[in-house]
């Protein structure tokens, strides 16, 4: 074999290799939800989040997560561009409004994360993405990122909903990074209890009552000596995080933890749009 056919053969192995490699990695299906939106009422002040799952164009196996939430002033836009078959992290970026704006995009790449945080010089800087950049800096992931799979705090919700749906005593760990921290999360399924819900379907008919549930509990524990303080948080919850999914649909009913200066607190669904209301 000549050394032109030889470079000609182990381009087409390398080639046929990769397409079996991603064709025998299986894609999950969207969830039926294209948008869900809980609702947290304590003392004056109302949160509220919705969270989307979409698909990414021209690329099946990727899809991207997000998340707006509020409260009082306050807001943040999240998104995360991630594996759909394995909820790894790609890229992500959270934009915080409030007394104080900021900017802070992820890049996971192979080996570190590329961690930049924009701010505005004026009042009139209304264009996030052409603020000043204040610093950028490079995370180099933790030894244990090569076991598990690296995700961000709201992917927890879509891991969540697709390990309860393999039913109860199943579980999973992730790798969670936050801003400087990184935590292991230990996911495990199970039977829930019944939920009163009370929530909007939109183009439909109001759901109200009491659904049987699958439960997930979700364990975090700091992987390395945390960077800064404890920042690991679900939709505002800390502690042991549960998550009560409806056993008939699927839907994420409610989200109990700990909440700061209220304690053990409960977000239940509001709303929810199903997917075909959207195409």
């Amino acid at each position: 074999m000549t050394k032109l056919a030889r470079i000609l053969f182990i381009n087409a192995f390398v080639a046929f290799t990769s397409v079996a490699q991603a064709a025998a990695i299986e894609v999950p299906q969207l969830p039926e939800w294209l948008a869900v939106e809980f609702e947290q009422k304590a003392f004056w002040a109302v949160a509220r989040s919705r969270i989307e799952v979409l698909p990414v164009a021209d690329d099946p196996a990727v899809w991207e997560l997000f998340v707006q939430s509020s409260v009082v002033n306050n807001s943040e836009s999240v998104r995360v561009n991630f594996e759909a078959a394995t909820g790894r992290a790609l890229t992500r970026s959270r934009l915080s409004q409030g007394k104080q704006q900021r900017l802070k995009s992820y890049e996971y790449e192979a080996d570190f994360i590329v961690r930049e945080r924009r701010e505005p010089l004026t009042s009139d800087d209304t264009v996030a993405q052409d603020w000043l950049a204040t610093s950028r800096t490079e995370l180099v992931y933790p030894a244990s990122a090569s076991e598990v799979v690296v995700t961000t705090p709201y992917m927890l919700l879509l891991l969540a909903q697709q390990l309860q749906a393999q039913g109860p005593g199943e579980s999973m760990d992730v790798l969670v990074h936050t801003d400087l921290n990184f935590y292991r999360v230990h996911l495990t399924s199970g039977n829930g209890i019944p939920i009163p819900v009370n929530y909007d379907i939109t183009g439909q008919d109001r759901a109200a009552g009491t659904r049987e549930t699958l439960a997930v509990a979700i364990h975090a524990e700091p992987d390395t000596m945390l960077e800064k303080k404890d920042d690991f948080r679900l939709l505002g919850l800390t502690g042991e995080i549960i998550l009560f999914f409806d056993r008939a649909t699927g839907l994420p009913l409610q989200i109990r933890g700990q909440a700061p200066r209220i304690g053990g607190t409960e977000i239940n669904l509001k709303s929810v749009t199903m997917r075909e209301a959207k195409l």
